[in-house]
């Protein structure tokens, strides 16, 4: 599992705010990247939702990042979309491991949030 210790991450727009106006606010949900990225959590290839919610409750998951078309449409399996989240930020990737993971607390409660808004029993 990678990482064993979390540590809190932050986005540094996210700890400035918090500095300066003294109220906390998560940015991830406010690109367009996010939005982008909703219905493909909603789809359940090859386990995509088990993947999810394993990271959700902190492990890391196997992905082969190697197949992925570096596009936005073509999605063959649950590693493609994986590999598209790796990299637009959502998760982290262990290289040597080769395992996904969810790699701040900011990414962790907007993944959370979005799995919640889809209402997936598997969550409840």
């Amino acid at each position: 599992m990678f990482p064993s210790i979390f540590i809190n991450m932050f986005l540094p727009t996210a700890v400035v705010s918090l500095m300066l106006r003294g109220e906390f606010q998560s940015y991830w949900s406010q690109t367009g990247s996010y939005e982008a990225i909703l219905p493909l959590i909603n789809m359940n290839f090859d386990g995509l939702k088990a993947a999810i919610l394993t990271m959700l409750s902190g492990s890391s998951v196997k992905v082969r990042v190697n197949s992925f078309q570096n596009d936005m449409v073509t999605f063959k399996n649950k590693d493609d979309v994986l590999t598209l989240l790796i990299h637009l930020g959502y998760l982290g990737y262990d290289q040597k491991q080769q395992m996904a993971f969810i790699p701040n607390e900011e990414i962790r409660t907007e993944l959370a949030d979005a799995v919640e808004e889809t209402r997936w029993n598997e969550w409840i």
